[in-house]
């Protein structure tokens, strides 16, 4: 019986997503806000202010989303681009596909390759349960006149 290890890293993949992103972020988040009450606002003279813990969160939270919001907006418009652009000097398919496209508009691609980015497109596409955006293929011949049958 063979062990596809893929599966066993997209899960973990998953899991490290799951987490990270959502479960963790939101017990961070309670964490925050439970923190900061009992070290900032309890034991100070700001108790006063809010006497109890669903005062706070309620200003916190009117306070804090929107700034967060400002910060993110900030981080989209500015940074994102700086963080795309570093990813793509690390992503070997990109760097792949754009050579055998570029082999292809010069004429040097061979069949090989060509069919090699096709299947890989396609692999993408049936994963992805979007079988109808594979277009149907005819028996057509290239540049240097060799037949081309996906």
């Amino acid at each position: 019986m063979e062990v596809d290890s893929g599966f066993f890293k997209r899960r973990w993949m998953d899991f490290r997503n799951g987490h990270s992103i959502y479960l963790a972020f939101i017990m961070s988040f309670a964490n925050f806000i439970l923190i900061t009450y009992n070290f900032a606002i309890k034991e100070t003279f700001l108790s006063g202010i809010f006497n109890n813990i669903l005062a706070f969160i309620l200003a916190f939270t009117v306070i804090y989303i929107p700034t967060a919001i400002v910060f993110g907006y900030w981080h989209r418009r500015n940074q994102y681009s700086v963080e795309v652009e570093a990813m793509n000097r690390e992503n070997w398919q990109n760097a792949w596909i754009s050579l055998v496209i570029m082999k292809m508009i010069e004429g040097t691609a061979t069949l090989e390759e060509k069919e090699k980015v096709r299947v890989f497109f396609e692999g993408i596409l049936k994963r992805q349960k979007k079988d109808h955006l594979i277009p149907e293929y005819k028996q057509v011949k290239d540049i240097e006149g060799h037949q081309f049958s996906p």
